[in-house]
């Protein structure tokens, strides 16, 4: 922002020719006047009278008055107080020209009415233009440190008017940024609320949750993605892989609340008599567009999978799907360690679900379970194959 205006940066004021005012009823006195002060080169007004003079005052102003005492109806001493009396003019400078003896003392009154002179005629021509050469100078030098001052008042009020638009267009380029922002984080939201996967975006540290999506909140009763629900749901279990009850800060969420990064955790959940499994990720979002640090907390539902997994066999789609990997000569191995994964769930095994039975000696059920199954998968195959 630029500084304050200074008078080296206004504008250079011309210099113009100031005017004069010479005030005599006799037209040869006039004359006289005019003559001598013409080499001065200023603008020179003659009046006749008193009444004439205070016409002339009313339209413009003057360096100097040049006044005779001597005038009929109105003489110098009543004009002078006339001058005087408005404020325009009060400090306009007054010289007396008479021809009255000096005997009579009529400078005295003069001077009492606020000349700056008092001059006899005949007058000598370098002295008056000597005298009225001081005061043009003296009301030049006035008139430009008014100007002077207007201008750099102008200058100040421009300076001020630019100043308030660029506060005004940076407060207007700050409501459209913040107006942005919020778009783009409604935007944000609608997106993570309409995904099918349950996400929770958490604060570290805190372990606030910022935003979970719907799914995020119908699942496990909202206890994985909310602390709070937790309060809500006394009766909430959560399970590891192993079978053993999740302690609360081994959790999740809490595990995404201190910073930790991880992959498919298993978990298994019952609350309010319903029950589910779960593979949670944590991946950290680091510092951008003005956002803090914010973990990004996932939670896959494997519900389903894992009621499919717990049979000891795969919907067909997924064999097929295996093979065909495996004809490409592609990687199948996340695929493997995610269906070995749902199998190692708590209750997925068949050694854990159901009586033991000696190696090699399975039970009548599971004989029957078994040829049911191959019975099945031959005609889903012939259905598939037309």
């Amino acid at each position: 922002m630029s500084g304050a205006p200074t008078r080296e940066r206004l504008p250079a004021i011309p210099v113009e020719p100031v005017s004069l005012l010479l005030v005599d009823d006799q037209p040869e006195n006039l004359l006289a006047l005019e003559a001598t002060l013409a080499p001065l080169g200023q603008r020179l007004v003659t009046a006749r009278s008193g009444r004439e003079a205070l016409r002339h005052l009313l339209t413009q102003d003057f360096a100097v008055i040049l006044l005779d005492v001597v005038m009929p109806e109105m003489d110098g001493f009543e004009t002078a107080q006339l001058i005087r009396e408005r404020e325009r003019s009060r400090g306009t400078p007054l010289i007396f020209l008479t021809g009255l003896s000096r005997g009579q003392h009529p400078e005295l009154r003069g001077y009492a009415m606020g000349a700056v002179d008092y001059l006899l005629k005949p007058f000598e021509p370098a002295i008056l233009r000597s005298k009225v050469s001081v005061f043009v100078e003296l009301y030049r030098k006035t008139e430009l440190v008014r100007r002077q001052a207007e201008a750099l008042r102008e200058a100040q009020q421009r300076e001020h008017a630019r100043e308030l638009l660029e506060a005004q267009r940076r407060v207007e380029a700050e409501r459209l940024r913040s107006e942005t922002n919020r778009n783009q984080q409604r935007w944000l939201e609608a997106v993570l609320a309409a995904l099918p996967m349950p996400l929770a975006l958490v604060e570290p540290g805190s372990g606030r949750t910022l935003l979970a999506n719907r799914a995020a909140q119908g699942l496990a009763g909202g206890c994985l993605a909310y602390r709070e629900a937790r309060a809500l749901h006394a009766d909430a279990r959560f399970r590891g892989a192993d079978g053993r009850l999740f302690a609360d800060d081994d959790l999740p969420l809490p595990r995404a609340a201190r910073g930790e990064v991880f992959q498919a955790c298993p978990v298994e959940w019952e609350v309010g008599g319903q029950r589910g499994s779960v593979l949670a990720s944590s991946e950290r979002l680091p510092r951008m567009h003005g956002r803090p640090e914010t973990m990004v907390l996932g939670l896959l539902d494997v519900t389903a999978l894992r009621a499919v997994a717990s049979q000891g066999w795969l919907p067909l789609p997924v064999t097929e799907h295996i093979a065909t990997l495996e004809a490409r000569g592609e990687d199948t191995g996340p695929l493997t360690r995610l269906i070995d994964v749902l199998q190692s769930l708590p209750g997925l095994s068949p050694a854990r679900s159901g009586q033991e039975h000696e190696e090699g000696s399975p039970s009548a059920e599971q004989s029957g379970q078994a040829s049911n199954h191959d019975a099945q998968s031959d005609e889903h195959r012939r259905v598939r194959n037309g």
